[in-house]
């Protein structure tokens, strides 16, 4: 039973590893995500205030126009490119979260192997303790009975 006990306690502290990487990375994966929605509320800003600086501007000419147009059409796509990125990276992160929700569901299973194996231990050990006083309170009757 020692053994048992000993391998399901190294087992234990593997998945606890295991369970706190998957955590550590869920965290990474998070402040990438805030970061990415960080970059992407500064290109909704850069979006509008070009659009914003072309109207206030005193001369509107054909180059400033297709400019504004142009500079317009990349931060549109750089948007459409971030939600895209920041879509993957939330289902990524989902993933992840179910995987951390199962190491995590493993850990307690084997948590509670532990201590019902260990409380099987010591309940064995206290009846063969128990046992071995009802033998010595025998013997010790026996020898009286003789004598």
């Amino acid at each position: 039973m020692d053994s048992k006990i000993t391998a399901v306690g190294k087992l234990h502290q593997v998945e606890e590893k295991r369970r706190d990487d998957v955590g550590q990375q869920l965290e990474n994966m998070r402040k990438k995500n805030q970061y990415m929605q960080h970059q992407m509320e500064m290109l909704n800003e850069l979006k509008m205030h070009t659009g914003e600086s072309a109207f206030r501007s005193p001369v509107l000419n054909s180059a400033a126009l297709m400019n504004l147009n142009h500079v317009d059409t990349m931060l549109q796509k750089l948007l459409v490119h971030h939600r895209q990125e920041q879509a993957v990276m939330e289902a990524e992160c989902m993933s992840v979260q179910r995987q951390l929700e199962d190491k995590h569901a493993r850990v307690k299973g084997l948590e509670s192997v532990l201590e019902r194996w260990q409380k099987k231990q010591s309940y064995e050990k206290a009846k063969r303790e128990q046992k071995l006083i009802e033998d010595i309170i025998n013997s010790r009757l026996k020898q009286r009975e003789v004598l």
